[in-house]
């Protein structure tokens, strides 16, 4: 019988008390790092799908095999405003990723000033 208290003691006061407690500094620590280093990958993916050394390796080759002056001109001047581009769009998407970062850690300290609203708005009201 005691086996069957001390089981569910542990389960009360290590497993469901202790992981409520152990919750915030597991946001804070590892999840923060986590989601972290998902945002680095991600971020790594898109700037090698994006293929930068690719263009600015092929820049001054003209494209379509037109290597007259004009050909040429135009090449360079597309080049450069695809890289203008796509820099323009991994900087944005490293703005959210950072944007999301920042909801990550605020997220727990709003969920915890509209729970603590919500009980003491409710209880002044009546």
């Amino acid at each position: 019988m005691s086996s069957r208290v001390g089981k569910v003691a542990h389960l009360f006061f290590v497993d469901l008390i202790g992981s409520v407690v152990w919750f915030p500094v597991w946001w804070y620590t590892k999840g923060f790092a986590a989601v972290i280093a998902s945002a680095q990958r991600a971020l790594r993916y898109r700037s090698q799908s994006y293929a930068f050394r690719i263009w600015i390796r092929n820049f001054f080759v003209p494209m379509y095999g037109q290597y007259d002056w004009t050909g040429r001109l135009i090449s360079v001047f597309m080049r450069f405003v695809v890289l203008i581009g796509r820099g323009i769009a991994i900087a944005a998407e490293a703005l959210i990723y950072g944007c999301g970062l920042i909801v990550w850690l605020l997220v727990p300290l709003a969920a915890i000033a509209l729970l603590l609203l919500n009980l003491f708005g409710g209880f002044s009201s009546l």
